[in-house]
């Protein structure tokens, strides 16, 4: 067991005008834990020049904890250049790559740390959805099949069908990494793997450098235990509204799957599980608000790759066909407005019923 004045743990936690949700997120960090002691994690900050008080709030978090460490960039240089910066300048055993805007459930460190002298390369952590107000809708396991709380264990080989297993239980595309937050991984691990810029840009350049690891020898932890409150309504990747939105997912895991995925069965497994992240009401509803000719166009691409090109059933194209009949409307859009948190809020409570 490390002693304690060993660094176990590292939290990465790359941020920008996140001013009003930092000081929670940090909070709910160093003041939840059980067993460590301050000594022995640190939280890195790595702010992409932020325009609002992120700053003031950081430096005033700085005085009241001692093993903040805070690093200010003149120019914002973009969420995937930022994980790779703030990473590499962690000193733990263990890098957790955190969001600025989300909260951890207090002990959660007594469910981390008996696991951080397993040797285990990464460990996924699920979260619990909450809306704006961080008001809880439900669970969102990365896993299917995972009962109880014990934690799952996958271990990895070329030599055999682990991946075919781990892809067939993965629930969403966080089994990929694809959620920034639920990732803890071992530094040596996260160091030896080569960056990936030509991912850039695409907001999943994490994933591209984490690929690899499916095609060695490697030992994965499920935790199994909703340690994190996710906040939703607050994506960042939003900014240049819903049809980029749409396009990240769709463009950035298109060009994951195609690179590293060669097998037919195991391709058709994930695209079914980018459709279940990017379902076809989630195109429709872009399609009915869409505000411009071009928005349109790009959207119609992106539903016939996904719907029509990449591993197609009769229900894709179905859906594709429906999609396709669906009428731009602003005044419909107009109407559906009001109605949408109270819809998702359905749909979370729903989903939750039946998984």
């Amino acid at each position: 067991m490390e002693t304690k004045n060993q660094l176990l743990l590292s939290f990465a936690i790359p941020t920008y005008n996140f001013g009003k949700f930092i000081a929670e997120t940090v909070k709910t960090i160093e003041d939840g834990v059980e067993i460590l002691a301050p000594s022995q994690f640190e939280i890195v900050i790595l702010d992409g020049g932020s325009k609002d008080n992120t700053n003031d709030i950081v430096h005033a978090l700085a005085e009241l904890y001692k093993n903040i460490r805070y690093i200010k960039q003149a120019e914002r240089e973009g969420i995937d250049r930022d994980i790779n910066t703030v990473a590499e300048m962690t000193m733990g055993k263990y890098i957790w790559l955190f969001s600025a805007d989300d909260l951890l459930n207090r002990g959660w460190d007594k469910h981390i740390v008996p696991m951080l002298d397993a040797g285990v390369d990464l460990f996924l952590v699920p979260a619990t959805l909450c809306d704006i107000q961080m008001l809880p809708m439900r669970d969102n396991p990365i896993f299917l099949g995972c009962t109880g709380q014990e934690p799952v264990e996958f271990d990895i080989s070329p030599e055999n069908n682990s991946l075919g297993n781990y892809l067939n239980r993965a629930a969403t595309l966080e089994a990929l990494f694809g959620f920034m937050g639920a990732v803890v991984v071992n530094a040596n691990v996260w160091r030896a793997l080569p960056e990936r810029p030509d991912y850039f840009g695409h907001c999943w350049a994490h994933c591209a450098r984490l690929m690899p690891l499916f095609f060695r020898k490697t030992r994965i932890i499920y935790l199994n235990r909703f340690l994190i409150k996710k906040r939703t309504g607050n994506d960042s990747f939003m900014e240049n509204g819903l049809v980029a939105r749409i396009a990240i997912a769709v463009d950035g895991w298109d060009k994951i799957i195609s690179e590293f995925i060669i097998e037919a069965p195991l391709k058709h497994l994930l695209y079914n599980t980018l459709r279940k992240d990017m379902r076809i009401l989630l195109f429709i509803y872009a399609k009915i608000s869409s505000k411009s000719a071009c928005e349109i166009e790009r959207l119609n691409a992106m539903a016939h790759l996904l719907y029509m090109e990449r591993s197609p059933s009769s229900v894709t194209r179905i859906c594709y066909f429906i999609y396709r009949l669906s009428p731009v409307s602003s005044v419909i859009a107009a109407m559906i407005s009001p109605f949408l948190p109270m819809l998702i809020r359905i749909r979370h409570k729903i989903r939750s019923i039946f998984s």
